[in-house]
């Protein structure tokens, strides 16, 4: 029988060509040299990082959600972002010899907290994480949001960032407001989780219950600045995976080619809010 991983587990997702002509039905061209494959729903890519920490990532859901997480084997920690289908994603850890122990919400919209309910019943201890401010009671009675009992919060200002830390995972938290209330972003062993801040070729929508456009702004910049500081070749992995400046849908790109390419982070207004 097949198992979660055997024909969806990858240990390497990038590969260099000579041309871009070099494509299948799976993988996109940027650049002459860059060839970077597409996951499959409910495909892991597995990354081996510094310190031993492994990264996993895929996609899942109607709306292609991307979805992180970081895992300590040594302590049997595993931190997931914004878990899509709590199911799948339990049993391929189990596989392994894993189970979760950490959520880490970007935001309490119903696309992003899907999976909470099914975590909650298969690993009732688990920690949940996410902003003070995410958890808003009037915005309930939208649809767009869904209620998650945080088990504990961030609380940082809007365009700050703080470390938390569990099980020898170290992670950095950004608040990011303005797509809406206490949206986060994550970033940590070669992964900037950007959530719905920052898509590969654009920001998060602001017509949304409790978006704010201008906060959403202040917090583009800062993500901007921020990115700046990280290296250039850690992946920028979106909330969703939409097209990219070619029209195709990868996904992630580098923090390199967001910062050259990204339409958000290159806008004009960045400057009228004191940007470069």
């Amino acid at each position: 029988m097949e198992s979660a991983l055997d024909s969806h587990a990858s240990t390497d997702r990038v590969r260099y060509e000579t041309s871009p002509l070099n494509m299948s039905r799976y993988g996109y061209a940027v650049g002459l040299l860059r060839y970077v494959i597409m996951l499959g729903e409910g495909e892991f890519d597995i990354r081996n990082e510094e310190d031993g920490i492994e990264v996993w990532v895929t996609q899942m859901g109607n709306y292609m959600n991307m979805n992180t997480a970081w895992i300590n084997r040594s302590t049997g920690t595993v931190a997931i972002v914004d878990p899509f289908d709590s199911k799948r994603w339990v049993a391929a850890l189990k596989e392994q010899g894993l189970r979760p122990t950490h959520l880490l919400y970007t935001h309490t919209h119903r696309d992003h907290v899907e999976g909470y309910r099914d975590m909650i019943n298969l690993i009732p201890e688990i920690e949940v994480w996410g902003h003070a401010e995410s958890n808003t009671p009037e915005l309930l009675s939208h649809a767009v949001f869904k209620n998650v009992d945080f088990t504990n919060e961030w609380s940082n200002a809007p365009n700050t960032t703080i470390e938390w830390s569990a099980g020898g995972i170290t992670l950095a938290v950004t608040h990011s407001p303005g797509h809406a209330p206490g949206h986060v972003t994550l970033h940590g062993y070669g992964v900037y989780h950007a959530g719905d801040l920052l898509f590969t070729a654009h920001s998060g929508r602001v017509d949304l219950p409790g978006s704010d456009p201008m906060a959403q702004w202040h917090s583009v910049l800062y993500a901007r600045n921020l990115l700046r500081t990280l290296p250039e070749k850690w992946r920028l992995i979106p909330g969703h995976r939409y097209d990219w400046i070619d029209g195709t849908t990868p996904d992630w790109v580098s923090i390199e080619d967001a910062l050259s390419h990204n339409f958000s982070l290159n806008s004009s207004v960045l400057r009228s809010l004191g940007g470069d």
